[in-house]
């Protein structure tokens, strides 16, 4: 279960974080036209709140260092978190929320606007709309879809096969995170 969950985050990270091909990734964020993303979440977490904040600790319980967070935390300005249902990145300093991810077991956990993983991707562009901006990398197996909010530097984005959602990841748009 470990590898499953280092596998999907660390899809996440990569694609986030490295963008591999930046004409086609970074180029088609910038490229995009804004959505509002001000209110998304993702069970109520959202970038930017605490990690020590009382009501996240309510609801999803205490985060725990993920264990692999040791090993990376000198190339970063980030610790990893993680429960059974999320795993975040946190700056080092503030514990703010960079960004939050659905776990692959997590079947029940949805965006503010409903969507979760076994959404469609049509359902997803029906409720976040026409601009967004689409990621594949064919020879990983990796197909995204994600949405961009310039004006609060945040981004949502769907990882998805068959037409249906695999993963989600809510954050900010790579202002926060160094690696």
């Amino acid at each position: 279960m470990l590898i499953k969950h280092k596998w999907i985050f660390l899809v996440f990270t990569l694609v986030l974080l490295t963008a591999c091909s930046p004409e086609s990734r970074e180029g088609a964020m910038m490229e995009v036209e804004s959505t509002d993303l001000s209110n998304e979440t993702i069970d109520d977490i959202k970038a930017g709140m605490s990690i020590n904040d009382e009501s996240l600790i309510m609801k999803h319980g205490k985060f725990e260092k993920h264990p692999d967070n040791d090993h990376y935390a000198t190339l970063r300005n980030y610790d990893q978190y993680w429960n059974k249902h999320f795993i975040m990145s946190v700056d080092r300093e503030t514990k703010e929320i960079l960004q939050v991810s659905v776990l692959e077991e997590n079947n029940t956990s949805s965006t503010a606007m409903g969507i979760k993983r076994g959404s469609s991707i049509d359902e997803v562009t029906a409720t976040y709309g026409e601009n967004y901006y689409i990621y594949e990398d064919k020879e990983q197996t990796i197909y995204l879809i994600g949405y961009v909010d310039h004006q609060n530097d945040l981004q949502l984005s769907f990882l998805h096969f068959d037409n249906k959602v695999i993963g989600m990841n809510i954050g900010y748009n790579f202002n926060g995170m160094k690696y």
